[in-house]
């Protein structure tokens, strides 16, 4: 018997205590993904989760059960621990789909940790998503330990064998056909592809920039209506970016980096727009360089635009490119202090599919 359940059945207030506990649930709901949904579900008018003495409830330090719905990356795993800690005994941990079980759709993803590793879990309600039916099963199955103080599973699958008669041959075991692999030679990655359709004063605005950047611009290719890309060098990408400032285009929506190891290169975007000026105000302009792979280091725009900083650490985490000029390099920011080193990067090793066979 766990020790949350063994102190409820200890003392001569033994059965108050479990009484009170049992229809006294008030789960703190910790939500990282979908399944916040069917929580919703299971404690709506419908189900109607509160008739069963369950209560969602917002306050980690006036609650005795977790219910964890969905995945729990690296960082979360510390904000479910410390929600852990700060609650009152006895307390219980209920994990809901397949995210919070396996990982889900991330199973092999670098930053994936499952929560029993994290905190004791004493019921699963599978699927993706799981039903509202088997949410309100895992506290009815709760409820149950607590008065009886045996876990049991709420559904049991008979294990049906067929007979083999002897003389017959036995059939030979199923087994899950692996997905089919083809290799094929990696092609050019092109970011800058032109599209010039659908755009009538698209032929001017690449006027405009090729005025504003002279020869710093070595190509400037129109990739879309209200979508620019123009390559500089390495070397002219702060001077190229303080005179599209000085033009008008006064903040950046986004920092990019693309892996391409069969070129040995990466490839870094800054796509810059602007609030104030009306005739750039729908324009994204995409500012394009590319630097080697295994010296990645690159000038940094947070001098020209300082929203540049927080994108710049996070693709210094992912990728490991050194973005020169940023104070914040060499430093993790986004990631969890014990996360792989530059987990996007396409020679980081991933977990590989397991095929069972069955009869």
């Amino acid at each position: 018997m766990d020790e949350m359940i063994e102190f409820l059945h200890k003392g001569p207030l033994a059965p108050l205590k479990k009484w009170g506990t049992k229809y006294s649930i008030w789960p703190t709901h910790l939500v990282t993904a979908c399944c916040g949904v069917e929580l919703a579900h299971a404690f709506a008018s419908g189900y109607d989760g509160e008739r069963l003495g369950v209560l969602n409830f917002g306050m980690a330090r006036q609650t005795n059960c977790i219910v964890v719905e969905g995945a729990i990356t690296r960082k979360m795993a510390r904000a479910l621990k410390i929600t852990y800690e700060q609650m009152p005994d006895p307390k219980f941990v209920i994990v809901m789909g397949v995210c919070g079980i396996k990982g889900g759709l991330f199973w092999n993803g670098y930053n994936m940790v499952k929560p029993f590793e994290v905190v004791p879990v004493k019921y699963y309600a599978p699927g993706c998503p799981p039903t509202p039916e088997s949410l309100l099963r895992c506290f009815r199955a709760l409820q149950n330990e607590i008065d009886t103080g045996e876990p049991r599973n709420t559904i049991v699958y008979p294990t049906v064998r067929e007979a083999v008669e002897e003389g017959k041959k036995k059939k030979r075991p199923k087994k899950v056909p692996p997905p089919p692999k083809y290799v094929a030679s990696n092609p050019s990655v092109v970011v800058d592809v032109p599209r010039e359709d659908g755009w009538p004063g698209g032929k001017e605005i690449v006027a405009k920039l090729s005025e504003v950047l002279g020869e710093l611009g070595e190509r400037i290719t129109i990739t879309g209506r209200n979508k620019v890309a123009v390559r500089v060098s390495r070397d002219n990408f702060v001077e190229a970016a303080r005179k599209l400032l000085e033009a008008g285009l006064d903040h950046i929506k986004s920092v990019n980096v693309i892996d391409v190891p069969h070129e040995g290169k990466f490839i870094v975007e800054y796509v810059a727009s602007s609030y104030l000026n009306p005739e750039f105000t729908p324009l994204l302009v995409t500012m394009i360089s590319e630097i080697d792979r295994n010296d990645p280091v690159f000038p940094s725009l947070i001098d020209v635009w300082p929203a540049a900083d927080y994108l710049e650490r996070e693709l210094h985490d992912l990728f490991g490119v050194w973005f020169e000029g940023n104070p914040w390099m060499g430093r993790k920011f986004l990631l969890a202090p014990d996360t792989p080193e530059t987990p996007l990067r396409k020679d980081f090793k991933l977990q590989d599919d397991v095929y069972i066979g069955g009869e």
